[in-house]
């Protein structure tokens, strides 16, 4: 139970790897806020994680949906301890041929999100004696996936905003990290697969461990940087959990 008394964010929270993340924290104590845009899938999801979990819908490409989020938190537990900024978009597509509104589509969730997100809940986290924050990024950041171009640029993006929001908020006891999760076997995935062909046997060739990962898999770093009994002295790094994507080669 070392969450136990802490409260979390966790968004994107209705499935795959933020589903299991929050699954993680309320069976570990603490109290879990879910956020994810599909209403019903994200009730269904609190009420299987049991009652100390509630959930607010929204897209988080608004400020609103970050800000109803942490409000949530503050009126329902008091405060806010940690934040997993997990939501995101992933929409195939090569980097000269995707349609503007795709690409502004997706800097919105992905970056504007984000960004919006960390504002809001900064100066909420600087309250707790245990704040930390943690992104989930993506090993396309680090290494080009034909057809997933800009969805690795907003990725990449957030790679350099870990440091930067390490050392800004630093200062007020926040830390922050980023696991840059692999190719995980999400039902976002699959849906990805279903456009682009052979995604999921090229990632496999590639892989060193010659399979696609688990969310559970990444959860548990997740959780790690979080506990700031486990990783005090850890802060502004991205932690790569990938299977060895990065080191393999087609083939």
């Amino acid at each position: 139970m070392r969450f136990e008394g802490k409260t979390a964010l966790v968004t994107g929270a209705s499935e795959g790897i933020g589903y299991a993340v929050a699954k993680a924290l309320a069976g570990q104590g603490a109290n879990v806020v879910l956020t994810a845009r599909r209403t019903f899938p994200l009730q269904a999801a609190a009420v299987r994680l049991g009652p100390n979990v509630s959930w607010v819908s929204g897209d988080m490409a608004e400020e609103e949906t970050a800000r109803r989020a942490v409000e949530r938190a503050v009126d329902a537990h008091g405060g806010l301890d940690l934040l997993v900024c997990n939501a995101g978009i992933l929409i195939p597509g090569g980097v000269a041929d995707q349609p503007l509104e795709v690409v502004d589509r997706l800097l919105a969730v992905n970056l504007r999100g984000t960004i919006a997100l960390m504002s809001v809940a900064a100066p909420v986290l600087a309250g707790s004696e245990s704040a930390a924050a943690v992104l989930v990024t993506s090993s396309i950041a680090r290494k080009p996936a034909p057809g997933l171009g800009i969805y690795g640029a907003t990725k990449a993006a957030l790679h350099y905003l870990v440091p930067t929001w390490a050392a800004e908020l630093g200062p007020l006891g926040v830390r922050v990290n980023a696991v840059c999760a692999g190719i995980v076997d999400t039902p976002g995935l699959r849906a990805a697969a279903e456009i682009v062909t052979g995604l999921e046997e090229s990632v496999i060739a590639t892989n060193v461990v010659k399979r696609l990962g688990q969310a559970e898999e990444v959860a548990e770093p997740i959780l790690t940087l979080l506990d700031s009994t486990a990783t005090p002295y850890v802060t502004g790094s991205v932690w790569d959990v990938d299977g060895g994507y990065q080191l393999g080669r087609a083939g």
